[in-house]
């Protein structure tokens, strides 16, 4: 059981300010579950339920404030009472606050000498924490969720644990009513509009819990259904005792969003056609939209930078965003790697990139078409990275395409039978030999680019040339036996990779 408003003016620090109760006597006797000082008139969002307010007076004493109104938004935003101190910055209460409390049955005190404020909050709260201890409720709940906090185990073992013990589903959500974290399977369908009229008195009986430290709200916890017969005075008490633990927590709002977009995206990855539907019903939960084209654009880090860092610095990517992508959305599916889910083309972003990552992109297509994107930016951003390239530039689809298919044995044994010759040869041989064929493959075919490539001349261009399509037995003039070659190459490069990686060698591009 927690302490009355009548427990609390019984209290010697509150004795100490000779209180006199100006308005809803009859409600004295209504429990207590926190403390606060509070100087702003529209107090929504700033306070926890069950609380009382102590101020100064200076919302009362603004001569803009409506006194119905701010008893009305006090009675909103959860308290249970007023404790006014007359003083210096309020000589005496106006009347038309007192009638307005007095309308509203609201409990409203003031206290005609000063008192220290700090007092009244730190006893009212240790009686709030004692009463705690001996309140009969659920078996050891309170001290159960305590001791997660203490603990500091992440904030979804909470919601978890509170889904576990109501054998209900929770949402944690922020105050754009955005889908941070769930347990027990909850139906998030049109989950803001619905949020939005949620509470015990709206149309689905939700109970709900604000999350977050005095002054410092940044979401709540809900019970979206309505609690069976005879269990809402445990779910509600479970409910606090939960939101209590989340707010001692004191989590980032922001990092658990950003989790939940990359568990969405990672899951996204791994989807079939079938779960289409029930991952956009959870991207809108979490706040993306899913009604226009959206592209895919995978980043990793390029050239020789270490794959288990975060990839490029993010302000650059952040920057890039800004200029060319408003409204998309960066996610981190993977260690090292991020995602960037791009509203209609994501072309455009890659040319903002910093040159420390290996970018490709995918798209525009639907939703629907999201998995199918994701799996290609992915693949081909780190066929890119693997096999050593740098700066981010549309990954051709033949790099991407040695990823995907990785060891397959036929593409293994097709780049064998056309490399076999070339790996034949002595070490230095057969370094020159794969210089030259990734030269030709670069330059399409044009000699003097080749020469250009390699820093020889034209004629020992040509000469190499002539030697390797003798030791190969084919013609190195024909656009498709390039393309071979170029595969072969590519496949060449990724079972190097691997390897060097390992010995923090980059491979031939």
């Amino acid at each position: 059981m927690h302490p009355t408003i009548a427990d609390v003016l019984a209290r010697p620090e509150v004795r100490a300010g000779a209180p006199a109760v100006r308005a809803g006597r009859a409600a004295l006797g209504t429990p207590v579950r926190w403390v606060h000082v509070s100087e702003v008139a529209d107090p929504a969002g700033t306070l926890p339920p069950g609380v009382l307010v102590l101020s100064v007076g200076v919302p009362v004493a603004d001569p803009t404030t409506v006194p119905a109104r701010y008893v009305d938004a006090l009675r909103a935003a959860g308290a249970v009472g007023l404790v006014v101190e007359i003083g210096r910055q309020l000589p005496s209460l106006p009347a038309g606050l007192v009638q307005a409390a007095r309308a509203a049955g609201f409990p409203l005190v003031e206290l005609r000498r000063t008192v220290r404020f700090a007092e009244i909050v730190a006893g009212v709260l240790g009686q709030v924490a004692a009463r705690r201890d001996d309140d009969p409720g659920p078996p050891g709940v309170e001290a159960a969720f305590r001791s997660l906090a203490l603990h500091r185990v992440p904030p979804g073992r909470v919601v978890d644990e509170l889904a576990r013990r109501i054998d209900a589903p929770v949402v944690c959500e922020d105050l754009a009513h955005r889908v941070l974290l769930t347990a027990g399977g909850p139906d998030l369908r049109d989950w803001a509009a619905r949020s939005r009229l949620a509470g015990p008195a709206g149309p689905e009986g939700w109970a709900i819990a604000p999350v977050g430290r005095p002054g410092a709200r940044w979401g709540r916890l809900t019970v979206p259904s309505r609690p069976t017969p005879g269990t809402a005075h445990r779910v509600r008490a479970l409910l606090d005792a939960a939101a209590d633990a989340v707010s001692l927590l004191d989590p980032d709002p922001g990092v658990l969003l950003r989790s939940a977009r990359d568990a969405l995206v990672a899951d996204l990855a791994a989807a079939v056609p079938s779960d289409a539907g029930r991952l956009a019903v959870r991207a809108r939960a979490a706040g993306l939209d899913d009604a226009g084209p959206l592209s895919v654009v995978a980043l990793r880090p390029a050239g020789d930078h270490d794959p288990e860092r975060a990839v490029a610095p993010e302000e650059a990517v952040d920057a890039a965003l800004a200029v060319v992508a408003p409204g998309a959305t960066v996610v981190s599916p993977a260690p090292g790697e991020l995602v960037v889910l791009v509203p209609g083309d994501g072309g455009p972003l890659l040319a903002g990139l910093p040159a420390t990552v290996a970018a490709a992109t995918a798209g525009p297509g639907p939703f629907a078409a999201l998995p199918d994107l994701l799996r290609r930016a992915r693949d081909d951003a780190a066929a890119h990275a693997t096999t050593g390239g740098r700066g981010p530039v549309r990954v051709p689809a033949l790099r991407g395409l040695v990823h995907r298919l990785g060891d397959d044995p036929a593409l293994l044994g097709f780049a064998a039978d056309v490399l076999g010759p070339v790996t034949a040869l002595p070490a230095g041989a057969r370094t020159d030999a794969r210089d030259t064929l990734w030269a030709l493959v670069e330059a399409g075919g044009v000699v003097t680019d080749v020469a250009r490539r390699l820093g020889v001349g034209r004629p020992a261009a040509y000469a190499r040339l002539r030697r390797l399509s003798g030791l190969l037995g084919l013609d190195l003039t024909d656009p498709e036996v390039r393309t071979a070659l170029h595969l072969a190459l590519l496949v060449d490069a990724r079972a190097a990779a691997e390897p060097a990686a390992r010995g923090r060698r980059r491979p031939r591009p």
